[in-house]
């Protein structure tokens, strides 16, 4: 059997494995990565034994896994670009922003802390020198959020506790990366990196070019992505397609933080993306890097635990001591940011305060994952350091991993129930009866219509009925809403929901029909919506939706420059985006009512419809005002727009209804074809904006263009 082939067949039985994992994790109830090391553990234990009978092709691949010929660099290469880039890609940046404080000292200062905790505590108890004691603290301190967030949703964790939880593994990862390797520079004898102060330096100026090189890297491929058509298939592979470069030419090019880079142009496709794509093709983005992310992190764990037995198989009772040193150090550095320093910021203002109970759920939570484990494996293959420090480093970042695992991912459930952080507070829980009574409703009229539909006997129609109800509405005690919910919090409740609603709306008028540039703004304007109408509630939320109406000082400008330069095209330009936008804005407002009247009242309240509706219909009237000057002011531009945006929006509807009457079979796929590619040539010259004549009349390009024959 060739050596690929090997591979492919390891590749596969690797691949079974983690199905099986997946299956085992889902019916037990634990994390993931707790069952994906107690599975390699097992097999590293069983298939030394077994090797023995297997055929000798089986055993030069069972060698591959057990002791890999790989560099150092290759474990970095491989596994830490697709789980650092999709962490980026699907977390809710803008979310975490009202905690953005405490999130940055969590992943940032927490990470110096604990190196340095962990490094003082080792170097004393044990024969290394201290800066490999702290190299060990700088591997260790990073904390992997996959396992401890799907404990969360299982038990009902409040939302802010997973944002804290997520961005601090999201940016801790560079930071420790950076730590290691200015400590590896110093062990190996690197002048430039000798001193304290030079170390800071080069980790500034990695991190720091590191962020900017992510950040251009984001914005190229996020201007790319819209000159690809909105084929799926090519925008998820241009994704693909960037991490390992960006990391390579970051770290090995010009000598910044890969990761950092990695983590940035994340981000800002994160940030980005949402306009450029559909919502579909951003969907698909999103499963895809979250299935190749599972993978990576499922096949690291694998690897480092069937290496375990070799890595671990070595250590005595006074190992096992050490290991206890380690934990308790790496515990009391996490107790004493949270408890010693994250008061500070909420004395300072720099962030809400953190309960006690969410303290300690994060720092019993912080488990360690695949980051922790690449780093580990990397660092045991590193030709630069002693084979000594080599194994007592990658031996305990290891052992500490799987402790945190097995101790404690297996009771982190307890203890967040023992907290009462499970427990849903008042409000919560009026809004959940309301909601499930609802529900509830709705779902037995649904029932019933069923059952007549398939000529049921009304007395099992009944009997299911109340088997159902009672199902749902077990265990809920019925609350007074009015009394549990007053009426500003379900203001703000409503506000908050809308706002986030029409977010979710803004990308359906992408693929061309409104520009990027309109996009990102109201994508941006929702965002300080959502803010708003949580902090200072309707005023802050009216204050933040006005906002964008208001031009600013660029109009006055160019229509300076038009009347006394002749220069035409500039203020085209910037009405036609005004136009545009407000089009949308009240397009989507009219979908918002719908959304209040079928959504939103029936759980808040009736007056509260009432109430939500008021809000919405002045958002539209102030919309109405400013389409009206416009079309007064400019009847010419204002006149090709709305043909263009109706054009625009007809073809669109045009290519669904003929992709949905293929679908059912009334015409053959090869005449859909032909339809779409006369309707995509249609689309193509419509997407143009057509120039204006100054008399108001209008040029012979703005015609409706002509299907293309």
């Amino acid at each position: 059997m060739s050596l690929i082939a090997t591979i492919l067949s390891l590749g596969s039985g690797l691949l079974a494995v983690i199905v099986l994992v997946q299956v085992m994790a889902a019916r037990t109830g634990l994390p993931d990565a707790t069952v994906l090391s107690l599975a390699g553990i097992a097999l590293g234990s069983l298939l030394p034994f077994a090797a023995a009978i297997l055929p000798g092709p089986v055993q030069d691949g069972l060698s591959l896994l057990f002791s890999p010929s790989l560099p150092a660099e290759a474990y970095l290469w491989v596994f830490l670009p697709p789980l650092l880039f999709q962490s980026a890609l699907s977390i809710e940046f803008r979310e975490m922003l009202p905690d953005l404080g405490p999130i940055l000292l969590l992943a940032v200062v927490a990470v110096f802390v604990a190196t340095a905790v962990i490094g003082f505590a080792m170097a004393a108890v044990t024969a290394q020198g201290l800066t490999v004691c702290l190299l060990l603290g700088a591997i260790i301190a990073t904390t992997d959020p996959a396992a401890v967030i799907a404990v969360f949703r299982e038990v009902g964790a409040p939302g802010r506790l997973m944002r804290l939880v997520s961005g601090e593994s999201l940016l801790n990862d560079a930071a420790a990366i950076a730590i290691m390797s200015v400590l590896l520079a110093m062990l190996s004898g690197d002048a430039a990196a000798a001193s304290p102060i030079a170390g800071l330096r080069e980790l500034a100026v990695s991190l720091g070019g590191g962020a900017v090189f992510g950040i251009v890297a984001g914005r190229i491929t996020a201007a790319l992505l819209p000159a690809l058509g909105g084929l799926a298939l090519a925008e998820a592979a241009l994704t693909l397609a960037l991490p390992y470069p960006l990391y390579l030419l970051a770290d090995q090019g010009i000598g910044v933080s890969g990761v950092v880079a990695i983590v940035a142009a994340g981000l800002v496709i994160n940030a980005l993306g949402r306009t450029r794509l559909s919502p579909r093709n951003w969907t698909h983005l999103q499963l895809i890097w979250e299935q190749l992310a599972m993978l990576a992190g499922a096949m690291i764990f694998l690897l480092a635990t069937l290496q375990a037995r070799h890595l671990l198989g070595g250590m005595e009772l006074h190992d096992l001591l050490l290991l206890l040193v380690l934990v308790v150090a790496a515990l009391g550095a996490r107790l004493l940011v949270l408890f010693g320093l994250l008061p500070l910021l909420g004395w300072l203002r720099l962030g809400a305060p953190v309960s006690t109970a969410y303290k300690l759920v994060i720092a019993w939570g912080g488990l360690r994952g695949a980051v922790t484990v690449v780093l580990a494996l990397g660092l045991a293959e590193n030709p630069v350091l002693p084979p000594e420090q080599r194994l007592f480093v990658a031996r305990f970042a290891t052992a500490f991993v799987l402790f945190s695992l097995l101790v404690n991912g297996t009771t982190l459930r307890w203890v967040i129930r023992m907290l009462g952080i499970d427990r849903l507070s008042p409000q919560n829980q009026a809004l959940q009866w309301q909601a499930v009574h609802l529900a509830t409703t709705e779902v037995l009229g649904r029932m019933a219509e069923t059952a007549r539909t398939f000529h049921l006997p009304e007395e099992i129609a009944r009997q299911a009925a109340a088997e159902y109800r009672t199902g749902m509405e077990a265990g809920l005690a019925q609350e007074d809403f009015d009394l549990a919910l007053p009426e500003r919090d379900r203001l703000i409740i409503g506000l908050v929901t809308l706002a986030t609603r029409e977010r979710s709306l803004i990308p359906l008028f992408s693929s061309g029909v409104i520009s990027i540039r309109n996009l990102d703004t109201m994508m941006r304007n929702t965002g300080d919506m959502i803010d708003a109408a949580r902090r200072e509630g309707r005023l802050g939320y009216n204050r933040a939706a006005q906002r964008i109406l208001q031009s600013g000082w660029t109009m006055p400008v160019l229509e300076w420059l038009d009347r006394r330069l002749g220069l035409r095209r500039p203020l085209e330009n910037a009405l036609s985006d005004r136009f545009e936008l407000l089009l949308c804005r009240r397009a989507v407002l009219e979908q918002l009512r719908r959304y209040n009247q079928a959504s939103i009242g029936p759980l808040l309240s009736g007056r509260m419809t009432v109430l939500l509706d008021s809000v919405l219909v002045g958002r539209i009237e102030r919309l109405d005002q400013a389409v009206d000057q416009m079309r007064a002011r400019f009847p010419d531009i204002t006149a090709t727009l709305e043909k263009r945006l109706l054009l625009l929006q007809g073809l669109r509807d045009g290519a669904r209804v003929i992709d949905r009457i293929r679908d059912e079979s009334l015409i053959s796929p090869e005449v859909a074809d032909r339809i779409q590619r006369t309707m995509r040539a249609s689309w193509r010259i419509a997407l143009t904006r057509p120039p204006h004549r100054r008399d108001g009349r209008e040029s012979r390009q703005d015609e409706a263009p002509k299907a293309a024959p």
